[in-house]
């Protein structure tokens, strides 16, 4: 009997935003979320994430 592999999450900023190399790895969303709300407000200058941007965050969430 195999065990499956855990699946992991990522998301590459580039998706979001053009030219932007940052990507972000985690289990769950909500980890990649606070990663990429660090990497936003750090190289960005986003300092409120609206409904909007999280939707969009989300919707390029990739399950590897």
């Amino acid at each position: 009997m195999t065990q499956e592999k855990p699946k992991s999450k990522n998301i590459a900023c580039g998706d979001i935003v053009p030219g932007c190399a940052f990507t972000a790895t985690g289990a769950t969303d909500e980890e990649i979320l606070a990663q990429v709300a660090a990497h936003a407000a750090h190289d960005h200058g986003v300092t409120e994430i609206t409904p909007e941007l999280a939707a969009q965050v989300k919707a390029a969430i990739r399950t590897r």
